[in-house]
This record gives C-alpha cells, structure tokens and sequence, in this order.
C-alpha cells in the first residue's frame, strides 16, 4: 500500500473551544441525543445503547457506570498522553486506511476543552471534520466510567493517508482510538460536582442549622448577622437532600439558594469507578 503524504507542508495552528461547538449525536439518519447544559456546562447526552455501540466497535475501554449521574460526574486528566492510531483493513477487494496522531493534556478547573489542529495537509483538509467527529466521540464517553470529559486540551499532531483507501469514517474511527490511547495515559480522574449554598435563616436556627450542615459534610464559608446567613459548599449531588433537611428542621423558615461551583475531585469516587480502574 503506497501512502500520500507530505511531509514538507506547511503546518496551521488552530484553536477551538469545544464549548462554543454544537454538539448533536445522529445514528442512521436521526437524532437521538440533545444537547443539554446541566450546571453550567454544556455535554451531550447520550442514550445508553449508543454509547454501548460505540464501546464494542471501537473497543475504547469506557463503561458507561450506571451508579454514577451525568449531571454529577464529569472526567477529566492530570498528565498529558500520546495516542496513535492506525485503521488497515481490507475486505472483499476493498481497502481502508487512515492514521491519525493525537497529544491531549490537562487544563485547570473552569478552561473548558481546547482543540488544536497541527498535523497541515498530512490529513487532507476533507478529511477534517470526521477527525473532529472522533475527537467529540471520545471525549463525550470517557475511559473510566463512560461520562464526558472536561478541561482537557487535544491537539490533532500528525497523520497519513491514502488517495484511494482513505474514508471519513476510516478517519473518525482512528481518531477516536487515539484520542482514547492518550487520555488513559494521561491520568483520567473522576471529578464531582459542586454547588454554593446559601441558607438565611433567623437567629434562633442557626445550631440546628450548623449542626445539620456539618452532618452533610459541607464546607461552611461565611456566617452573617442578626439574621443569620450561612454559606456552604457542598456536592451538587447533595443539594436537594440538604433542602429537605434545612426545611425541616427550621419548620420552613430557612431561605435556601444554590449556584454552581465547578468540580472538583470526588472524594470517595464509588465503589464501581474503583474497581474498573483496578481491572484496567
């Protein structure tokens, strides 16, 4: 097999936030994800067969973890990888090529994904938008527990092909496999979200309420007076429980709102994350 490729090119730089791209999910010709933006940031969300689908045909190691909320959990990585990909088959007389190289690396808390475009014309222009495809596949399963990523930089750094072999689904497919490959290199880590609450309440609730809030294991970050006004950051998971809890407690005198905080690292990812990152 003789391959095309140009080595003497010229190489554009290109950077695009992931956020600002629309994000649908199609399979045979009608849509079957929406877009969603939960918390303050957007993701695809992807029914649970699909996701299946993509895991058994590109083989990518994510598992979708029932145990764990979409809205809650997000992934991302502490290190930076390498993956590279090639996609040779050939069957009934026809041939399919497509190489693909890719570096990703982590971001701080609230960047956002970045994606960079460095490998010139060793992937044709037309190319383009299928690897682009296959970097938003892999990024919207994950490797540790089938959830999307977030804060994670992924440059496209080189590739090859063929004039003839050469198909935009060769390409999406190789893509996906080495965005997959550099981001278990990485370090991928579970993250949780986490929401600022702030519970205003009269003088007279304020042990109970403390008391209460420390039970939820919330971080409590500033008390005001006469009226008492109490700020707490705690898991968005937990928001809803505590609600209950400070309402009942104050016979329905608390005044309670929540914000989004970001994520951060879950302190005690659960017990299914664990164990399939020990059998990886």
């Amino acid at each position: 097999m003789v391959l095309d490729e140009d080595d003497g090119c010229p190489h554009a730089n290109v950077d695009v936030n992931f956020e600002s791209m629309e994000r649908k999910f199609h399979a045979g010709g009608a849509e079957t994800g929406r877009v969603v933006p939960p918390i303050g940031h957007s993701f695809l969300a992807i029914p649970l067969a699909v996701v299946s689908s993509v895991v058994k045909i590109f083989r990518i190691g994510a598992v979708m973890n029932n145990e764990l909320d979409r809205l809650y959990y997000r992934e991302t990585v502490r290190d930076s990888g390498v993956g590279d990909e090639k996609v040779i088959r050939q069957h009934s007389g026809i041939s399919v090529y497509a190489h693909v190289r890719v570096a990703v690396e982590g971001l701080s808390r609230g960047r956002g994904n970045v994606f960079s475009w460095n490998a010139g014309l060793n992937i044709p222009a037309k190319f383009a938008p299928a690897v682009t495809r296959g970097v938003q596949d892999a990024m919207n399963v994950g490797v540790l527990a089938g959830l999307q990523l977030i804060d994670v930089h992924v440059s496209i750094e080189d590739g090859s092909y063929h004039e003839v072999d050469s198909t935009s689904e060769a390409f999406s497919e190789a893509t996906e496999r080495a965005v997959a490959q550099a981001l278990r290199q990485a370090q991928p880590q579970l993250l949780e979200a986490i929401s600022l609450v702030t519970i205003r309440i009269p003088q007279e609730y304020a042990a109970i309420v403390q008391t209460t809030v420390a039970s939820d294991a919330g971080e409590e970050l500033h008390s005001g007076m006469p009226a008492k006004t109490i700020t707490v950051k705690i898991p968005t998971s937990d928001v809803d429980g505590l609600m209950v809890k400070l309402l009942e407690v104050t016979d329905g005198q608390a005044k309670i709102s929540s914000a989004s905080a970001g994520f951060r690292p879950a302190s005690d990812p659960p017990d299914p994350v664990n164990q399939w990152v020990e059998r990886r």
